[in-house]
C-alpha cells in the first residue's frame, strides 16, 4: 500500500482538496488529509497558531502514514505546498515524490508591500486582519461559491505573518530538496504569481522537476475549472515513482 499526504491551503480546509482525495484514493493510495491547526475554528483560533503548529500536524500525519504504508507521497496547495517542502527538507527521500500546487513561496508584489507596511510599522496595532478576495482565488463562479463556504472569510494578520515566516524559513534551504517534484500552477494566479514556478525550478536540486501551467485557473486550483486535470496529473506523477 502507498500513502499520500494531502495538505490544504491557508484559511482552507480538507474539504477544499476533497476532489483530489477521491481520485488519488481510487488510484490505490491511502490518503491522509489533515486539518491544519486553527483552520477548524474561527478567526481567533487561527490567530493563535504558529507555522510550527501547522508543521507539527503534518509531521504527525506523515509518521502515521509511514507506519501504515510502504511509500509516502506528498501533495499540497499554497501553504500546504510550503509544508510539503519543509517535510521533504526534514525527511529527504522519505517523501517519495511531491506535487506542489499554487506554491506560495512568494506572494504578489502588492500583497508583499502591503504586508510589510502593516507588520513593520505602527499599523500592526490597528490592522488585525486582511480581506479575502474570492475572485482572486478562483475563476470558476461555482467553485468560488463553494470555496467561500468551505474556507474562512478573513485572514488574521498574525496568521499571515506566520506564513511569511515559513517562507523565510524555506528559501535559503531549497537547494537541499532532491525529491521528484511536479509543479502545478494557475496562469491567472493573482495570490502567488506563476513566477514562483521558475524560482523553485532554479532553486531546488531535484533531477526530476515537471511543470503544468493551467490556462484557465487562478490560485485555488483544486476547486477551479481544471481541478480534474490537477487530480489526475497528481495521481499519474506519483505512479511514475511507485
Amino acid at each position: 500500500m502507498k500513502g499520500c499526504l494531502l495538505i490544504h491551503g491557508f484559511t482552507g480546509s480538507p474539504a477544499t482538496v476533497a476532489s483530489m482525495k477521491e481520485v488519488i484514493a481510487a488510484g490505490g493510495f491511502r490518503v491522509s488529509a489533515p486539518c491544519l491547526p486553527g483552520h477548524d475554528g474561527g478567526f481567533d483560533e487561527l490567530s493563535r497558531v504558529t507555522w510550527e503548529d501547522w508543521y507539527e500536524e503534518v509531521r504527525k500525519a506523515y509518521k502515521a502514514l509511514r507506519k501504515e504504508t510502504e511509500l509516502v507521497y506528498c501533495a499540497g496547495i499554497s501553504l500546504g505546498a510550503l509544508l510539503c517542502m519543509k517535510l521533504a527538507l526534514d525527511e529527504g527521500w522519505g517523501v517519495r515524490a511531491m506535487v506542489l500546487m499554487a506554491t506560495s513561496l512568494s506572494l504578489s508584489r502588492v500583497a508583499t508591500i502591503g504586508l510589510n507596511c502593516v507588520r513593520y510599522t505602527p499599523l500592526r496595532w490597528f490592522v488585525h486582519a486582511f480581506p479575502k478576495n474570492l475572485n482572486k482565488n478562483i475563476a470558476d463562479p461555482e467553485g468560488r461559491v463553494v470555496y467561500g463556504e468551505l474556507s474562512q472569510p478573513m485572514m488574521p494578520a498574525r496568521a499571515v505573518y506566520e506564513l511569511a515566516d515559513l517562507q523565510r524559513e524555506l528559501k535559503p534551504n531549497l537547494s537541499r530538496i532532491t525529491n521528484p517534484v511536479l509543479l502545478i500552477h494557475g496562469q491567472g494566479d493573482l495570490i502567488a504569481p506563476p513566477s514562483n514556478v521558475d524560482f523553485i525550478r532554479k532553486s531546488i536540486a531535484s533531477d526530476v522537476v515537471e511543470t503544468i501551467i493551467l490556462p484557465r485557473s487562478r490560485h485555488v486550483i483544486t476547486m477551479d475549472y481544471e481541478k480534474d486535470r490537477v487530480a489526475l496529473a497528481t495521481l499519474d506523477f506519483f505512479k511514475k515513482f511507485a
